[in-house]
């Protein structure tokens, strides 16, 4: 059953039961009302009706034994007398005897026989010829030696019959209300609900695997901060699933890139080595296959070992101890000099007194990747430049600088993933295999840091490396 049918039911039932009952129960109570003022209006008349005719009874000397011979000239006064000419009673002992009686009925013994001298009381009952509902009361009559008793009778049919029209207004009333009550209820729950339903359609787009699909808000109460959640959830979803959709492209680049890189000295080690197993090459020609063998097994060493450090940092659970900067910006320079001026290249270095707490080795590892990416990027006479500085907030900050060729804008983004090279053939040229800002990447993200470049084409390239520390535990 839809959320809206069960608002409108819920609703529903608690309209026809506040209403119905509270009807049914302000009938009940007017009835009841208007019974007992009827019943003491029927007492009252039977209770004067019964002193007026004890004070006949008194002026004229009527007793139990005379009671029978003077009932006609007790009969002949009370029907001359007006006021008892127009009420209807009935006058009789508690054996049955009628005295006088007005009454189409005969007398209620039961009735009788439940008052005494000094009570009286009534029943309701229902007339059997006419249908008529009545109050029949009655009450005594002292006489000096002995009593009777009076009876009288008052219509309250109509009392009844106005009930009835009551509970048939009240029904159709009721219906009435539950026919416009259940179109309001409906349509009201249907304003209500309509948010939830734009959520469940944006549920369904989400879960079919449309994650740009986002839930209207449109106010601000709990269902619209629902929806407001929603989207928050489907923007985390959506950015998930993008960076899954990332990860998967970046492990297929990365096995086809790293089966490309060995499909290449694989193929030049099988061919030279055939050649020299199936010729007889001259010494000359046959050096020159061994060194080309050579310097692609080495190739394929320098691979292995770019692979073996990326994987080593990845899973790096190394004890962070504090390492003096400067100290090692110094030594990184050193070990790079011979390299740069090999190349015509000139290296300075100015680092600033430091202390990060972090892994020494991978730390330099960092630094001396850095510095020969910049070389390879360098021509003869160009320079080279690595700074380091303490940052105000904790951590240390190295920034290296070259006039190299530069980075197209476009390939910013890319260059930090395993194999990638802006120059392919240059670095393979130059033993390169693309590993070495992939390696950077994970050693300053171990370190607390991230790495960010800043290139022009032909103008050169800067890498600022912030770190801020390894935990210690």
């Amino acid at each position: 059953m839809k959320f809206a049918w069960k608002v409108t039911l819920a609703a529903l039932c608690i309209l026809v039961l506040t209403v119905g009952a509270g009807s049914y129960l302000l009938i009940s109570l007017s009835f009841q009302s208007a019974l007992e003022r009827e019943i003491a209006i029927a007492q009252e008349e039977m209770e004067m009706l019964r002193i007026s005719y004890e004070a006949v009874c008194d002026a004229r000397g009527v007793s139990m034994e005379n009671i029978d011979q003077r009932g006609r000239v007790l009969q002949r006064i009370l029907e001359s007398d007006p006021y008892f000419a127009e009420h209807r009673f009935r006058v009789s002992t508690q054996g049955g005897f009628q005295v006088y009686s007005t009454l189409d009925s005969g007398s209620d013994q039961e009735l009788l026989a439940g008052i005494d001298k000094l009570s009286s009381g009534y029943v309701l009952r229902r007339e059997g010829k006419t249908g008529q509902i009545v109050v029949h009361c009655a009450g005594p009559v002292a006489l000096p030696d002995g009593t009777l008793y009076i009876e009288t009778v008052r219509d309250i049919t109509r009392l009844f019959t106005d009930r009835e029209i009551h509970y048939q207004v009240y029904r159709w009333i009721l219906l009435l209300v539950v026919g416009a009550g259940s179109t309001v209820m409906y349509a009201l729950s249907c304003w209500l609900t309509k948010p939830i339903r734009s959520l469940d359609r944006a549920a369904n787009r989400l879960a079919q695997g449309d994650y740009a699909t986002r839930a209207r808000v449109t106010s601000g109460d709990e269902i619209g901060r629902l929806a407001d959640n929603f989207n928050h959830m489907a923007d985390a979803i959506e950015k998930n699933v993008q960076e899954l959709e990332d990860a998967a492209r970046r492990q297929e680049d990365f096995t086809a890139s790293f089966v490309h890189e060995l499909k290449t000295p694989l193929t030049s080690i099988i061919g030279y080595a055939d050649m020299l197993r199936r010729s007889d090459l001259a010494e000359e020609k046959r050096f020159k296959a061994a060194s080309y063998i050579f310097s692609e097994g080495k190739r394929l060493e320098n691979l292995s070992l770019s692979l073996m450090s990326l994987l080593v940092v990845g899973h790096s659970e190394a004890e962070a101890k504090p390492v003096d900067m400067a100290r090692l910006c110094a030594g990184a320079g050193r070990t790079s000099q011979p390299a740069m001026r090999k190349r015509g290249v000139t290296l300075s270095v100015r680092a600033e007194e430091g202390v990060l707490l972090g892994d020494a080795a991978l730390l330099q590892t960092l630094v001396l990747n850095l510095l020969d990416n910049a070389r390879k990027a360098s021509e003869a006479g160009g320079a080279v430049a690595l700074t380091g500085e303490p940052l105000p907030a904790g951590g240390y900050r190295l920034t290296v600088r070259d006039q190299g060729r530069g980075i197209p804008a476009e390939e910013l983004g890319k260059i930090m993933e395993p194999f990638y090279m802006v120059d392919k053939s240059r670095s393979r040229a130059e033993g390169g295999a693309g590993l070495g800002l992939a390696l950077c990447r994970a050693i300053a993200s171990l370190h607390g840091g991230a790495l960010r470049f800043e290139s022009q084409v032909l103008e050169g390239t800067t890498v600022t490396a912030e770190l801020g520390g390894m935990r210690n535990g």
